[in-house]
Protein backbone atom coordinates (compact mmCIF):
# COMPACT_ATOMS: atom_id res chain seq x y z
CA UNK A 1 0.00 0.00 0.00
CA UNK A 2 1.37 3.39 -0.97
CA UNK A 3 0.45 5.57 1.99
CA UNK A 4 1.50 8.74 0.16
CA UNK A 5 -1.61 8.49 -2.02
CA UNK A 6 -3.94 8.14 0.94
CA UNK A 7 -5.91 11.03 2.38
CA UNK A 8 -7.18 11.79 5.87
CA UNK A 9 -9.91 13.87 7.45
CA UNK A 10 -9.44 15.23 10.98
CA UNK A 11 -12.53 16.41 12.83
CA UNK A 12 -11.90 19.07 15.46
CA UNK A 13 -9.49 22.02 15.23
CA UNK A 14 -8.35 22.21 18.84
CA UNK A 15 -4.92 21.20 20.09
CA UNK A 16 -5.83 17.50 19.67
CA UNK A 17 -6.83 17.89 16.02
CA UNK A 18 -3.78 20.03 15.28
CA UNK A 19 -1.57 17.38 16.87
CA UNK A 20 -3.10 14.70 14.63
CA UNK A 21 -2.40 16.92 11.62
CA UNK A 22 1.26 17.09 12.69
CA UNK A 23 1.51 13.30 13.01
CA UNK A 24 -0.04 12.93 9.54
CA UNK A 25 2.29 15.59 8.10
CA UNK A 26 5.28 13.56 9.28
CA UNK A 27 3.94 10.73 7.10
CA UNK A 28 3.14 12.95 4.09
CA UNK A 29 -0.58 12.24 4.28
CA UNK A 30 -2.74 14.95 2.64
CA UNK A 31 -5.19 16.10 5.28
CA UNK A 32 -8.47 17.97 5.50
CA UNK A 33 -9.25 19.54 8.88
CA UNK A 34 -12.89 20.36 9.56
CA UNK A 35 -14.45 22.19 12.48
CA UNK A 36 -17.92 23.52 13.19
CA UNK A 37 -16.53 26.85 14.43
CA UNK A 38 -15.17 29.75 12.40
CA UNK A 39 -11.53 29.05 13.28
CA UNK A 40 -9.18 26.88 15.32
CA UNK A 41 -9.06 26.55 19.11
CA UNK A 42 -12.40 28.14 19.92
CA UNK A 43 -13.26 25.96 22.93
CA UNK A 44 -10.99 24.64 25.72
CA UNK A 45 -7.93 25.16 23.49
CA UNK A 46 -8.89 28.83 23.29
CA UNK A 47 -8.05 29.63 26.91
CA UNK A 48 -5.60 32.56 27.01
CA UNK A 49 -2.82 30.84 28.99
CA UNK A 50 -2.37 27.25 30.09
CA UNK A 51 0.38 25.21 31.73
CA UNK A 52 2.43 22.29 30.44
CA UNK A 53 3.78 19.77 32.96
CA UNK A 54 3.48 16.00 33.56
CA UNK A 55 1.04 14.33 35.92
CA UNK A 56 2.97 12.04 38.28
CA UNK A 57 1.92 9.31 40.69
CA UNK A 58 3.84 7.80 43.60
CA UNK A 59 4.39 4.52 41.76
CA UNK A 60 4.92 3.88 38.06
CA UNK A 61 1.35 3.59 36.86
CA UNK A 62 0.46 3.52 33.18
CA UNK A 63 -1.17 6.92 33.69
CA UNK A 64 1.94 8.62 35.01
CA UNK A 65 4.32 6.81 32.64
CA UNK A 66 2.25 8.03 29.69
CA UNK A 67 2.10 11.57 31.05
CA UNK A 68 5.84 11.74 31.63
CA UNK A 69 6.60 10.35 28.18
CA UNK A 70 4.10 12.80 26.68
CA UNK A 71 5.81 15.71 28.43
CA UNK A 72 9.23 14.63 27.13
CA UNK A 73 7.77 14.21 23.64
CA UNK A 74 6.23 17.70 23.86
CA UNK A 75 9.66 19.12 24.69
CA UNK A 76 11.20 17.33 21.70
CA UNK A 77 8.58 18.78 19.32
CA UNK A 78 9.00 22.21 20.95
CA UNK A 79 12.72 22.07 20.23
CA UNK A 80 12.63 20.45 16.78
CA UNK A 81 9.99 22.85 15.42
CA UNK A 82 11.63 25.84 17.17
CA UNK A 83 8.27 26.70 18.73
CA UNK A 84 9.98 28.72 21.43
CA UNK A 85 10.81 31.36 18.81
CA UNK A 86 7.20 31.48 17.60
CA UNK A 87 5.06 31.29 20.73
CA UNK A 88 5.21 33.68 23.72
CA UNK A 89 5.92 31.57 26.80
CA UNK A 90 7.63 31.40 30.17
CA UNK A 91 9.65 28.39 31.27
CA UNK A 92 9.32 26.81 34.69
CA UNK A 93 6.43 25.34 36.67
CA UNK A 94 6.35 24.90 40.46
CA UNK A 95 3.96 22.31 41.87
CA UNK A 96 3.55 23.09 45.57
CA UNK A 97 3.69 20.10 47.93
CA UNK A 98 2.90 21.64 51.30
CA UNK A 99 0.94 18.60 52.57
CA UNK A 100 2.75 15.52 53.82
CA UNK A 101 0.77 13.15 51.61
CA UNK A 102 1.63 15.26 48.56
CA UNK A 103 5.27 15.42 49.57
CA UNK A 104 5.36 11.65 49.98
CA UNK A 105 3.71 11.12 46.59
CA UNK A 106 5.90 13.42 44.55
CA UNK A 107 9.24 12.70 46.13
CA UNK A 108 8.59 8.99 45.62
CA UNK A 109 7.52 9.74 42.05
CA UNK A 110 10.90 11.31 41.29
CA UNK A 111 12.62 8.14 42.48
CA UNK A 112 10.24 5.50 41.10
CA UNK A 113 10.20 7.11 37.65
CA UNK A 114 13.96 7.80 37.80
CA UNK A 115 13.34 11.37 36.67
CA UNK A 116 16.41 13.43 35.84
CA UNK A 117 16.80 16.92 37.28
CA UNK A 118 16.40 18.70 33.94
CA UNK A 119 12.84 17.30 33.87
CA UNK A 120 11.86 17.66 37.55
CA UNK A 121 13.48 18.16 40.91
CA UNK A 122 12.56 19.02 44.48
CA UNK A 123 12.99 22.75 45.06
CA UNK A 124 11.36 25.39 47.27
CA UNK A 125 9.12 27.86 45.43
CA UNK A 126 10.99 31.18 45.96
CA UNK A 127 8.07 33.52 46.73
CA UNK A 128 6.25 31.39 49.30
CA UNK A 129 9.18 29.25 50.44
CA UNK A 130 6.86 26.22 50.18
CA UNK A 131 8.34 22.87 49.19
CA UNK A 132 7.65 22.11 45.54
CA UNK A 133 8.45 19.95 42.57
CA UNK A 134 10.01 22.20 39.96
CA UNK A 135 9.71 21.44 36.25
CA UNK A 136 12.43 23.65 34.69
CA UNK A 137 11.09 23.12 31.16
CA UNK A 138 7.42 23.23 32.10
CA UNK A 139 5.68 26.11 30.38
CA UNK A 140 3.06 28.82 30.64
CA UNK A 141 1.79 29.48 27.11
CA UNK A 142 -1.32 30.13 25.04
CA UNK A 143 -3.04 26.94 23.85
CA UNK A 144 -4.51 28.91 20.97
CA UNK A 145 -1.09 30.14 19.87
CA UNK A 146 0.29 26.60 20.05
CA UNK A 147 -2.62 25.21 18.04
CA UNK A 148 -2.29 27.91 15.37
CA UNK A 149 1.46 27.46 15.02
CA UNK A 150 1.15 23.69 14.61
CA UNK A 151 -1.51 24.24 11.94
CA UNK A 152 0.74 26.81 10.21
CA UNK A 153 3.49 24.21 10.09
CA UNK A 154 1.30 21.32 8.95
CA UNK A 155 -0.86 23.40 6.60
CA UNK A 156 -3.84 21.06 6.22
CA UNK A 157 -6.71 22.02 3.95
CA UNK A 158 -9.19 23.59 6.36
CA UNK A 159 -12.97 23.71 6.26
CA UNK A 160 -14.34 25.82 9.09
CA UNK A 161 -18.05 26.34 9.79
CA UNK A 162 -18.30 22.73 8.68
CA UNK A 163 -19.75 20.04 10.94
CA UNK A 164 -19.48 16.28 10.51
CA UNK A 165 -23.05 14.98 10.31
CA UNK A 166 -22.41 11.27 9.69
CA UNK A 167 -19.88 8.87 8.24
CA UNK A 168 -19.75 5.29 7.02
CA UNK A 169 -17.32 2.88 5.43
CA UNK A 170 -17.72 2.11 1.72
CA UNK A 171 -17.13 -1.27 0.09
CA UNK A 172 -13.88 -0.04 -1.48
CA UNK A 173 -12.47 0.74 1.97
CA UNK A 174 -12.90 4.49 1.74
CA UNK A 175 -14.87 6.47 4.31
CA UNK A 176 -17.74 8.67 3.21
CA UNK A 177 -18.30 11.71 5.40
CA UNK A 178 -21.46 13.73 5.20
CA UNK A 179 -20.86 17.27 6.41
CA UNK A 180 -22.91 20.44 6.52
CA UNK A 181 -20.75 21.56 3.57
CA UNK A 182 -21.35 18.48 1.44
CA UNK A 183 -19.80 15.04 1.07
CA UNK A 184 -16.13 14.20 1.53
CA UNK A 185 -14.31 10.90 1.10
CA UNK A 186 -11.06 9.83 2.71
CA UNK A 187 -8.98 6.79 3.56
CA UNK A 188 -8.50 7.68 7.23
CA UNK A 189 -10.84 9.46 9.61
CA UNK A 190 -9.70 10.91 12.94
CA UNK A 191 -12.25 12.09 15.48
CA UNK A 192 -11.14 14.72 17.99
CA UNK A 193 -14.20 16.94 18.24
CA UNK A 194 -14.41 17.11 22.02
CA UNK A 195 -17.86 16.88 23.56
CA UNK A 196 -19.51 16.89 20.12
CA UNK A 197 -18.70 13.16 20.05
CA UNK A 198 -22.22 12.48 21.32
CA UNK A 199 -23.65 13.48 17.93
CA UNK A 200 -21.95 10.43 16.37
CA UNK A 201 -23.82 7.11 16.85
CA UNK A 202 -20.56 5.19 16.33
CA UNK A 203 -18.92 6.79 19.37
CA UNK A 204 -21.80 7.97 21.57
CA UNK A 205 -21.51 4.79 23.66
CA UNK A 206 -18.20 6.08 25.05
CA UNK A 207 -18.53 7.35 28.64
CA UNK A 208 -17.39 10.90 27.93
CA UNK A 209 -18.82 13.99 29.53
CA UNK A 210 -18.66 17.74 29.20
CA UNK A 211 -16.98 19.53 32.13
CA UNK A 212 -17.24 23.24 32.81
CA UNK A 213 -14.22 25.33 33.78
CA UNK A 214 -13.79 29.03 34.55
CA UNK A 215 -10.58 31.08 34.52
CA UNK A 216 -9.74 34.64 35.51
CA UNK A 217 -7.40 37.05 33.66
CA UNK A 218 -5.36 39.25 35.98
CA UNK A 219 -3.43 42.29 34.74
CA UNK A 220 0.30 41.70 35.18
CA UNK A 221 1.55 43.01 38.50
CA UNK A 222 4.93 44.25 39.65
CA UNK A 223 6.40 42.30 41.33
CA UNK A 224 4.89 38.99 40.28
CA UNK A 225 5.82 35.35 39.82
CA UNK A 226 8.13 34.58 36.92
CA UNK A 227 7.13 30.89 36.85
CA UNK A 228 3.80 29.11 36.81
CA UNK A 229 2.61 27.96 40.25
CA UNK A 230 0.23 25.04 40.84
CA UNK A 231 -1.42 24.34 44.18
CA UNK A 232 -4.79 22.79 43.36
CA UNK A 233 -5.66 25.88 41.32
CA UNK A 234 -2.90 27.48 39.25
CA UNK A 235 -1.43 30.89 38.57
CA UNK A 236 0.42 31.18 35.28
CA UNK A 237 3.47 33.30 34.67
CA UNK A 238 2.57 36.63 32.99
CA UNK A 239 2.41 36.77 29.21
CA UNK A 240 1.69 39.85 27.10
CA UNK A 241 0.46 41.92 30.02
CA UNK A 242 -1.65 39.50 32.03
CA UNK A 243 -1.68 36.14 33.77
CA UNK A 244 -4.36 33.53 34.33
CA UNK A 245 -5.81 32.22 37.58
CA UNK A 246 -7.65 28.95 37.13
CA UNK A 247 -9.50 26.80 37.00
CA UNK A 248 -12.83 25.74 38.45
CA UNK A 249 -14.36 22.34 37.77
CA UNK A 250 -18.03 21.46 37.47
CA UNK A 251 -19.41 18.35 35.77
CA UNK A 252 -23.04 18.96 36.70
CA UNK A 253 -24.01 22.61 36.15
CA UNK A 254 -22.82 23.70 32.74
CA UNK A 255 -24.19 27.20 32.14
CA UNK A 256 -22.17 29.45 29.86
CA UNK A 257 -22.56 32.55 32.06
CA UNK A 258 -19.63 33.42 34.29
CA UNK A 259 -19.99 32.94 38.04
CA UNK A 260 -18.61 35.86 40.08
CA UNK A 261 -18.60 33.70 43.21
CA UNK A 262 -16.20 31.26 41.53
CA UNK A 263 -13.82 34.08 40.66
CA UNK A 264 -13.91 35.25 44.28
CA UNK A 265 -13.32 31.70 45.53
CA UNK A 266 -10.25 31.28 43.32
CA UNK A 267 -8.97 34.69 44.41
CA UNK A 268 -9.39 33.84 48.09
CA UNK A 269 -7.56 30.57 47.52
CA UNK A 270 -4.69 32.44 45.91
CA UNK A 271 -4.47 34.86 48.86
CA UNK A 272 -4.36 31.96 51.31
CA UNK A 273 -1.71 30.05 49.37
CA UNK A 274 0.52 32.95 48.25
CA UNK A 275 -0.14 35.84 50.67
CA UNK A 276 3.33 37.38 50.27
CA UNK A 277 2.82 37.68 46.54
CA UNK A 278 -0.73 39.02 46.53
CA UNK A 279 -0.30 41.46 49.43
CA UNK A 280 1.76 43.79 47.23
CA UNK A 281 -0.85 43.89 44.47
CA UNK A 282 -3.17 46.85 44.23
CA UNK A 283 -6.10 45.48 42.27
CA UNK A 284 -9.80 46.41 41.92
CA UNK A 285 -12.71 44.15 42.76
CA UNK A 286 -12.01 40.66 41.42
CA UNK A 287 -15.48 40.62 39.85
CA UNK A 288 -14.26 43.25 37.37
CA UNK A 289 -11.53 41.05 35.89
CA UNK A 290 -12.09 39.41 32.48
CA UNK A 291 -13.42 35.88 32.93
CA UNK A 292 -13.73 32.98 30.49
CA UNK A 293 -15.86 29.85 30.64
CA UNK A 294 -14.91 26.85 28.52
CA UNK A 295 -15.70 23.16 28.39
CA UNK A 296 -13.38 20.20 28.26
CA UNK A 297 -14.25 16.59 27.58
CA UNK A 298 -13.40 14.04 30.23
CA UNK A 299 -13.64 10.26 30.19
CA UNK A 300 -15.18 8.17 32.93
CA UNK A 301 -11.78 7.18 34.36
CA UNK A 302 -10.24 10.59 33.51
CA UNK A 303 -7.75 8.98 31.14
CA UNK A 304 -7.32 9.94 27.47
CA UNK A 305 -9.13 7.90 24.81
CA UNK A 306 -6.66 7.11 22.05
CA UNK A 307 -6.92 4.36 19.45
CA UNK A 308 -8.92 2.67 16.74
CA UNK A 309 -12.66 3.05 17.24
CA UNK A 310 -14.43 -0.24 18.11
CA UNK A 311 -17.34 -1.14 15.83
CA UNK A 312 -19.99 -2.15 18.36
CA UNK A 313 -22.51 -2.75 15.55
CA UNK A 314 -20.63 -5.98 14.74
CA UNK A 315 -20.69 -7.34 18.28
CA UNK A 316 -23.41 -9.85 19.05
CA UNK A 317 -24.59 -8.29 22.29
CA UNK A 318 -27.23 -10.98 22.77
CA UNK A 319 -24.36 -13.21 23.89
CA UNK A 320 -23.37 -12.42 27.44
CA UNK A 321 -19.80 -11.35 28.02
CA UNK A 322 -18.99 -14.30 30.26
CA UNK A 323 -20.42 -16.77 27.73
CA UNK A 324 -18.35 -15.19 24.96
CA UNK A 325 -15.32 -15.34 27.22
CA UNK A 326 -15.72 -19.11 27.64
CA UNK A 327 -16.55 -19.68 23.96
CA UNK A 328 -13.44 -17.92 22.68
CA UNK A 329 -11.09 -19.56 25.12
CA UNK A 330 -10.78 -16.46 27.32
CA UNK A 331 -10.02 -14.20 24.39
CA UNK A 332 -12.45 -11.49 23.39
CA UNK A 333 -12.00 -10.28 19.82
CA UNK A 334 -13.28 -6.77 19.31
CA UNK A 335 -14.14 -5.59 15.77
CA UNK A 336 -12.79 -2.17 14.86
CA UNK A 337 -13.14 0.47 12.22
CA UNK A 338 -9.59 -0.19 11.09
CA UNK A 339 -9.03 3.24 9.54
CA UNK A 340 -10.98 5.36 12.02
CA UNK A 341 -9.21 6.68 15.09
CA UNK A 342 -10.35 8.69 18.07
CA UNK A 343 -8.47 11.10 20.33
CA UNK A 344 -10.69 12.48 23.06
CA UNK A 345 -11.15 12.71 26.82
CA UNK A 346 -8.02 14.80 27.40
CA UNK A 347 -9.67 16.76 30.20
CA UNK A 348 -7.43 19.48 31.60
CA UNK A 349 -4.18 17.94 30.28
CA UNK A 350 -4.58 18.44 26.55
CA UNK A 351 -1.61 20.77 26.26
CA UNK A 352 0.76 18.19 27.69
CA UNK A 353 -0.73 15.02 26.22
CA UNK A 354 -2.08 15.86 22.75
CA UNK A 355 1.09 15.69 20.67
CA UNK A 356 2.18 12.30 21.99
CA UNK A 357 -1.34 10.87 21.98
CA UNK A 358 -1.72 11.87 18.33
CA UNK A 359 1.60 10.24 17.42
CA UNK A 360 0.54 7.02 19.17
CA UNK A 361 -2.86 7.10 17.44
CA UNK A 362 -1.59 7.68 13.91
CA UNK A 363 1.22 5.16 14.35
CA UNK A 364 -1.24 2.48 15.44
CA UNK A 365 -3.68 3.20 12.59
CA UNK A 366 -0.83 2.79 10.10
CA UNK A 367 0.27 -0.44 11.84
CA UNK A 368 3.75 0.85 12.56
CA UNK A 369 5.96 -0.69 15.28
CA UNK A 370 4.69 0.05 18.79
CA UNK A 371 6.08 3.25 20.30
CA UNK A 372 4.68 2.65 23.79
CA UNK A 373 4.49 -0.36 26.06
CA UNK A 374 1.49 -2.67 25.89
CA UNK A 375 0.46 -1.47 29.35
CA UNK A 376 0.27 2.16 28.25
CA UNK A 377 -1.42 1.21 24.97
CA UNK A 378 -4.18 -0.67 26.83
CA UNK A 379 -4.57 2.22 29.27
CA UNK A 380 -5.31 4.54 26.33
CA UNK A 381 -7.49 2.34 24.14
CA UNK A 382 -11.22 3.10 23.86
CA UNK A 383 -12.15 -0.56 24.15
CA UNK A 384 -11.33 -0.50 27.87
CA UNK A 385 -14.75 1.03 28.38
CA UNK A 386 -16.38 -1.44 26.01
CA UNK A 387 -15.21 -4.38 28.12
CA UNK A 388 -16.49 -2.80 31.33
CA UNK A 389 -19.86 -1.88 29.85
CA UNK A 390 -20.28 -5.27 28.22
CA UNK A 391 -19.62 -7.05 31.50
CA UNK A 392 -22.30 -4.93 33.18
CA UNK A 393 -24.85 -5.44 30.37
CA UNK A 394 -24.81 -1.71 29.69
CA UNK A 395 -24.54 -2.02 25.91
CA UNK A 396 -27.77 -3.90 25.25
Amino acid sequence: MNQHKKTAIVVGAGIAGASICLALKKRDIPTILIDSDSGPAEHASGNPIGVVYPFLTKHKTAESEFSLQAFIYFLSIWKNLKLGTLIPHKDGIYFLIDKEESYDRYTHALRSHQILSHIALEKDEPISGIRAIFFPEGKSLSPKDLTKQILNITNPKTKYNCKLVSWNELENGEILCQTTDGQLTCDYLFLSQGYQFEDDPNSKWLPLKKVRGQILKIPEQNPTNTHGILYGDYLTAPLQGYQVLGATYDEFKLEEETRPEESESMWEGLIQKLPTLVSSWNLPNVRLFPTRVSYRTQSQDRGPIVGKLPDISKIDLSIKYQNRLKKDGKEIKIPYFEQVGILNGLGSRGLTHSLYAAEILVSSIFKEPDIVSERIFKYLQPDRFLFRMWKRDQLT
